[in-house]
Order: structure tokens, then C-alpha cells, then sequence
């Protein structure tokens, strides 16, 4: 009844979907079963201050250490591409590849990445966004994305979605050590089964407690050399390298501390795609290290946190125009949190950012900066009796266009079930903004400092059903997006400008998860629409089905992806449609193969499907991973 009753709301949306692509999403309409997860056990933090999953007024998608580590041999673009509402772009390509993250009908610039709540970013990029293609998702112990708009919490760019990473940093009193080895296929459609060593990935983990202190470190280490990034018969190889180390105190004191050192090099090279797609010696390296120091006090119901982050980015092309590109960012964040009562929190925070960035080539050289400051504050009140309302709004000023407010209205309900579980009803109001990037508002050839920031308005309704043996939640929603900034051809003036009138996505995700004994099953559904736009690879259907069976000393899990068709623009230029696929990839795990070895095996698109993610470039076959983890 949930399931007719969550659909029901979304009124004219519904009547656009063809029941052939919503099968997947009706699965989870049948009797309930037991869940191995209980909601009260999964702590979120979409509101920047922990809490469990009900007492929020968000879906949030939760990645657990225990689900990560399930999916051996993917990338973390692959794994985020199997929740309700995500779908990026690439992923499924030569691992070298850009990425599109394309979250509720977004784009890059629309999407706030953080790693140990630290707001990352390449300013030098054109749109400032964060690769996500240098994280190694072996360092993650987990995942939170935060879909809709947060831009009062978290400031510009989060306007479709927030992804919050937490590196490892377990505490243990001896010495831990674990060392993994990966080894992988790389084979492209129709392709024979190839080398073993096509793939390789190294990963070495420490953890010690040394007095009243924790130490961890870990380095990975990747090779790939196995396909071509387009149809071409030379090898495109790809070298990754992940370094990462954090200090944090453990004694008994209202003062606590930690500190980390981040740093990400990816090597890749790539083929010519203009004016026709064809092998050649191409190449790119891109590193970014991050430094940070993160103070804290607490006293009381009250605690004063403080971030101090320190960035530097590079990239070099060696191409048909060889460039280089230098970033530098010191990000500093004050927040107070206070738990006024057992119903009302607060939260406020001060937010500085100074950026510097530049680029150079054979013929141009040029330099920027600029910088943020912002001030926000939320509170979320939480009666007895259900009835919950958490609000927040921010102050930001650009040192080139000036101030920006921001605003967030998030109602919900929540009512216990005789099953010991609930049933919550929320809806949100939001704004949200994307400040022109450095390269837009200062470059000499296309910039435009009279750009103003885009600005984004969403409005979400949802319910979710928790049981202490199911989740069930279905999400509608609606974006209006303003100023648009585009790249314009004009009689006196080619380069960025606000477009006007306003653009509107809308869409429904649907996601539920439940288990029967030693099964797990979780499926979603996504629909996506674009109003009267003609979108470029994005699917307005999206479906996901994963099944995993937990025995004593095996572990088997099956996962199913649907992606409905979409359009991208050919070599002519031209609108091309790229037809639906479905992939299946299967794996066994072993949790104790010898000793405290544990060892997986994993075929990916086992069926060798044919698809196209992007025109003109060369999409993963069948393929075989075989990962050994060993822990002292």
C-alpha cells in the first residue's frame, strides 16, 4: 500500500512513465521480510550534525565499510552509479576517462564534494570541480550523499548533491596491519578473455595507538593497461597512486584534535577524438595534495570545531596543444553546536576561503584570485510527538559579485509502527547557488567578470517506511534553475554568459531494501526529466537490482543495471541516439579463505553485453577480478 499510495502523490509525473522501465522499481511492492539493517543503526549527517537516519528530514544514501568492501574490482564513479538518483557518466569507460556527474539532472558544478568534511575542489578546472577519479575507494570507510539542494549548509555547488567521503581511521590499540592485491581483466566488447595482469592494484594499510594517540597510513597503488580509451588497436595505460596519513588524539579531555596529509596522483593517457577518433601518444597527470588540522572543543551540551585545510592541484597535457594547470586553496571553518534542549539543536558557522589559480602554454600565461567568506546558521526542532522542522540560511560574499543568500525550509513527521519501526513524511523547500568559476569570471578569452552566480530552487516531497525488517522510500522532485551560465557565440563578444529564463528538472526516485534469512535484496528506480530541454547523455530511466546470499564461508551477490536510452552529439554534430542497456555482474566472496586471508572473485558485464555510454569511445566487456586481502 505504501508503494501505490508514495506514487500516487507525484500526479502528472507518473503519466509520463512507461510501465516496462518501473518493473524493477515494483519488486519491492510484495510481503515484507527481514532486513539485516535497522534504520536506528545507520547515523547520517545531512545537517552536519549526527543523528539517526529517522530523525532526518533527507533521503540520504548511506555507503557502509561493509557494502564497499562487497564490490571489489569497480571504481567508486561504479559504485555511487548503483544508488537511486546518481547516474555519472564515464564510469563505465577507459578508466582515464572524464567524468559527468549527472545527480538528479545536474552537472559537475552542481555537485559538492568533501572528504573528512573538508569542501574539496580543482579551482583550476573550468568548472572548479573535484575529480573523483583520484580517490582510491579502498582508503573510504564511507559514503553519504545528500541529494537536493544544501548550499545554506554546505555553500556553493551543492546544489543537486553533497558527497561526503570518510577515509579509514579506525582506532586499535595493537598494531594492524592489512595488505591487498588486486588483479583484473581489461577487455572491451567481443573480446577474448585477456591477461590477468591487464589490472593490478596494491594496497597496504597501517593502524597503531601509540599512547594517547592514533596513527593510520595507507598507500594504493593502480596499473591498468589493457584497452584503448577509443576504437583504436594500441593500449591506453593509466597509473594511480593514493598516499594518505591522519593523526588524531585519544585522550580523555574536553579538547580533541586530528590531522591528515592527502595525496592523489593519476596518470593516463588518451586518444584524439578531433576531428575524427584515432590512437595517439596523448597524455595527461593530475595531482592534488590536501593538508589539514581540525581542532575541537566541547563542554557541556556544547561543542566549537575549527578546519584548517590546505590545497594544491596540478595538471599537464601533453597534446595536440600541450598546457599546464596550477591551483592553490586555504579553506578555514569555525561551527558551533549546541543542544539547546531534548527538541532544539543548533548549529552556526564561519566559513573563509582564498583561492589562486592559473594556466600556461606555448602561447599564454595567466594567473587568478579571489576569495569567499560566508556565515550560516540552522536549528532542527523535534517534538515527542513527531513533528519536526529543521531550517537553515547563509550569507556568502564573493569578493567579485558580492553577497548571496541561501535558504533551506525542512519539514517532516514521523510516527512509530507497532512493528518497532516508523513511517516519516518530509518535504523541503531549498535554494541553492554555483559561483562562476575562476576560468569563467577572470579569463582573457572567454571570461566574463560581470557573470553573476546561478541559482537553483528545489522542492522535494517524500515518505519512507522503516520496519525492523524493511526501508522502503519514494522521493519526488522539482528544480528551477536560474542565471544559467553558458558558453555563447555572439556578433561582439563569444565566452560566458547568464543566460536568461529558467530551466526545470523534475524526476522521481524510488529505493527499498529487505532480506529473507541469508538473502539481501535492494532495488531502485530513477526518472529524470529535463522540461522542454533536450539533454545529452542523461537517461531519463535508470534502474538498479542487487541480491547478495551470506553463508558461513561464501558470499554470493549479483548485481543488475538498466540505463535507458539518451542522446550525445556525433562527429557531425548531430543529435545521436545511444540505445538502452542492461549489465549483470556477479561475485563470491570469501570471508575466511585461510586464516585471516580473505580472498573474492568478481565478473563484470558477464553476459559481454554491446553498449555505448558515449559516443565514439570504447565501453568495458566482460571481465574478471580476483582480490586477496590479508589482515596481521
Amino acid at each position: 500500500m505504501l508503494c501505490v499510495l508514495g506514487i500516487s502523490t507525484i500526479g502528472s509525473l507518473v503519466q509520463q512513465l512507461n510501465m516496462r522501465y518501473i518493473l524493477a522499481a515494483m519488486l519491492f511492492c510484495i510481503s515484507t521480510v527481514h532486513a539485516q539493517e535497522q534504520l536506528d543503526e545507520v547515523v547520517v549527517s545531512d545537517t552536519r550534525i549526527p543523528k539517526p537516519r529517522k530523525n532526518s528530514g533527507k533521503a540520504v544514501v548511506h555507503i557502509s565499510a561493509a557494502a564497499i568492501a562487497k564490490n571489489k574490482g569497480i571504481s567508486l564513479a561504479q559504485l555511487l552509479n548503483q544508488y537511486a538518483g546518481i547516474y555519472i557518466s564515464g564510469a563505465q569507460l577507459h578508466p582515464g576517462q572524464n567524468l559527468s556527474y549527472f545527480i538528479r539532472g545536474g552537472n559537475n558544478r552542481q555537485v559538492l564534494i568533501r572528504i573528512d568534511g573538508v569542501v574539496v575542489s580543482d579551482p583550476s578546472q573550468i568548472e572548479s570541480d573535484f575529480d573523483l577519479r583520484l580517490v582510491a575507494l579502498d582508503q573510504i570507510a564511507t559514503i553519504e550523499v545528500v541529494k537536493g539542494a544544501s548550499s545554506s549548509l554546505f555553500g556553493s555547488g551543492a546544489a543537486t548533491a553533497v558527497i561526503d567521503i570518510t577515509t579509514k581511521k579506525e582506532l586499535t590499540q595493537k598494531t594492524k596491519l592489512t595488505v591487498a592485491q588486486e588483479w583484473g581483466t581489461q577487455n572491451t566488447f567481443d573480446q577474448k578473455l585477456g591477461k590477468l595482469s591487464d589490472v593490478s592494484k596494491q594496497f597496504v594499510e597501517v593502524q597503531h595507538q601509540l599512547g594517547d594517540v592514533a596513527l593510520a597510513g595507507s598507500l594504493q597503488r593502480l596499473a591498468s593497461d589493457g584497452m584503448s580509451s577509443v576504437a583504436g588497436t594500441e593500449t591506453d595505460p593509466v597509473e594511480k597512486e593514493n598516499i594518505q596519513f591522519s593523526v588524531q588524539s585519544q585522550y580523555n579531555s574536553p579538547w580533541a584534535w586530528s590531522a591528515y596529509l592527502q595525496r592523489d596522483v593519476f596518470d593516463a593517457n588518451f586518444d584524439s577524438t578531433f576531428p575524427s577518433f584515432a590512437d595517439a601518444d596523448y597524455s595527461f597527470v593530475s595531482k592534488q595534495q590536501r593538508i589539514g588540522f581540525m581542532p575541537s572543543y566541547t563542554k557541556g551540551n556544547s561543542n566549537i570545531q575549527a578546519q584548517f585545510s590546505w590545497t594544491d592541484s596540478s595538471r599537464s597535457y601533453a597534446d595536440g596543444f600541450p598546457s599546464d594547470y596550477t591551483a592553490a586553496m586555504f579553506t578555514t571553518e569555525l561551527t558551533w553546536r549546541h543542544r539547546a534542549s531534548d527538541e532544539l539543536t543548533l548549529l552556526g558557522g564561519l566559513f573563509y576561503q582564498d583561492i589562486d589559480s592559473g594556466f600556461k602554454n606555448a602561447f599564454d600565461s595567466e594567473t587568478y584570485a579571489h576569495d569567499n567568506v560566508a556565515v550560516f546558521v540552522s536549528g532542527q526542532w523535534q517534538h515527542a510527538k513527531g513533528y519536526a522542522l529543521h531550517a537553515s540560511v547563509r550569507n556568502s560574499a564573493h569578493s567579485e559579485f558580492g553577497s548571496h543568500q541561501t535558504f533551506t525550509i525542512n519539514p517532516f513527521y514521523v510516527t512509530a509502527l507497532s512493528s518497532g519501526g516508523y513511517l516519516k513524511f518530509f518535504g523541503s523547500w531549498a535554494t541553492s547557488f554555483i559561483a562562476p568559476s575562476q576560468y569563467k569570471l577572470y579569463s582573457g578569452i572567454y571570461g566574463n567578470t560581470e557573470l553573476t552566480p546561478e541559482e537553483n530552487q528545489t522542492l522535494e516531497l517524500g515518505v519512507e517506511k522503516m520496519t525492523d525488517n524493511s526501508r522502503i522510500t519514494v522521493v519526488a522532485f522539482q528544480r528551477e534553475e536560474d542565471n544559467f551560465v553558458d558558453f555563447v557565440f555572439l556578433s561582439n563578444f563569444m565566452g560566458y554568459q547568464n543566460r536568461p529564463g529558467i530551466f526545470k528538472v523534475r524526476g522521481v526516485e524510488v529505493a527499498a531494501n529487505w532480506s529473507l534469512k541469508n538473502w539481501n535484496i535492494s532495488t531502485n528506480y530513477t526518472f529524470t526529466e529535463k522540461v522542454d530541454q533536450a539533454p545529452l547523455r542523461l537517461p531519463k530511466h535508470a534502474a538498479n537490482l542487487g541480491l547478495n546470499y551470506a553463508a558461513p564461508k561464501t558470499q554470493w551477490g549479483l548485481h543488475w543495471r538498466y540505463i535507458g536510452s539518451r542522446y550525445d552529439v556525433n562527429q557531425a554534430f548531430a543529435q545521436e541516439k545511444l540505445d538502452a542497456y542492461a549489465l549483470v555482474d556477479v561475485r563470491i566472496a570469501f570471508p575466511s579463505f585461510i586464516g585471516n586471508t580473505t580472498a573474492s572473485l568478481a565478473v563484470t558485464n558477464i553476459f559481454d553485453v554491446e553498449y555505448s555510454e558515449i559516443f565514439g569511445f570504447t565501453t568495458l566487456g566482460r571481465n574478471l577480478n580476483i582480490a586477496l586481502r590479508y589482515a596481521f
